[in-house]
């Protein structure tokens, strides 16, 4: 018999999602989808005030990447796919570090941020700015530590069903 002919039937055996996974998800998705709405409505101010659009390919990529990375892996958290919680133990890290980073380099990217804009927005921007990386570097770290203690919900470190094991010979 070939491994192609075996059928694992799925059953539909509701997983549990535990309230503090429920409550990050959420956040996180509202905020990833804040986030994008935020940019773009930067990007059509600055295209209202005559800055061409071709100008701002890097804020319209970054306005469409960035968010919808959030969204996508604070939904997986919604899903309880294992996938999403390794996501976020790897590259909750990461995220932290790089937020860390554009704190540090805040007025360099705030500049870049408010390039063509009128002199009295900046002020507006920089504080988006700022407010936005620290509600995004305390989510993703308590993101981090409350999947540490979450783990079996995910299936890691569970015992995996007789039909995912291997065998060793």
């Amino acid at each position: 018999m070939s491994r192609t002919s075996v059928r694992v039937v799925r059953s539909s055996v509701r997983v549990k999602r535990p309230v503090g996974v429920a409550i990050l998800a959420s956040a996180g998705v509202i905020l990833g989808i804040i986030l994008a709405l935020v940019s773009m409505a930067l990007i059509a101010y600055k295209v209202m005030l005559g800055i061409p659009l071709a100008l701002q390919m890097i804020d319209l990529a970054f306005a469409i990447v960035v968010p919808f990375t959030i969204v996508w892996f604070f939904w997986g958290l919604w899903e309880v796919l294992q996938s999403a919680w390794w996501s976020h133990i790897i590259g909750g890290p990461l995220a932290v570090a790089g937020l860390g980073a554009a704190f540090v380099w805040r007025d360099t990217i705030i500049g870049l941020l408010v390039r063509g804009l009128p002199v009295t927005v900046h002020p507006w921007v920089g504080t988006g700015f700022v407010w936005s990386v620290w509600v995004v570097l305390i989510l993703e770290m308590v993101t981090v530590i409350y999947l540490l203690t979450a783990r079996k919900t995910f299936g890691v470190g569970a015992p995996k069903p007789l039909w995912q094991q291997r065998r060793l010979r």
